[in-house]
């Protein structure tokens, strides 16, 4: 459960210097934002922009975490805490993702969310 509650600030920092390891060696290393070695405009978007914003892997991490504290938070009271924690990271660093990283969400229905109200 700890591990789950400082592996979204661990994704946010190793996915941010992929995509600034890709950018370098597209611009032939150098820190020049006019060069690229893109030859198609597609190849262009898809280094420059962000990635593409998944909801199914975000609503798994609720899932797993709200469930394995309520499964054994009765016999490890410090559980809650621990995902009282979690719950607060996710919210932070998947927020700044949305604002700063990921590229434009699709649009989900409504009927993933219910089927995840339903579970919990």
């Amino acid at each position: 459960m700890i591990f789950n509650a400082y592996y979204p600030v661990l994704e946010f920092f190793g996915y941010w210097f992929m995509r600034f390891a890709f950018r370098f060696y597209d611009r032939g290393f150098s820190f020049s934002g006019k060069s690229t070695k893109c030859k198609t405009i597609q190849g262009y978007i898809n280094i420059y922009a962000g990635p593409v914003y998944l909801m199914h892997y975000k609503y798994s991490t609720i899932l797993n975490v709200c469930f394995v504290t309520l499964m054994y938070g009765f016999g490890l009271p410090v559980l809650y805490p621990v995902a009282i924690f979690a719950f607060i990271i996710l919210y932070f660093v998947e927020k700044s993702m949305l604002y700063y990283s990921y590229r434009m969400p699709p649009m989900y229905d409504a009927k993933m969310s219910e089927m995840v109200y339903r579970i919990l």
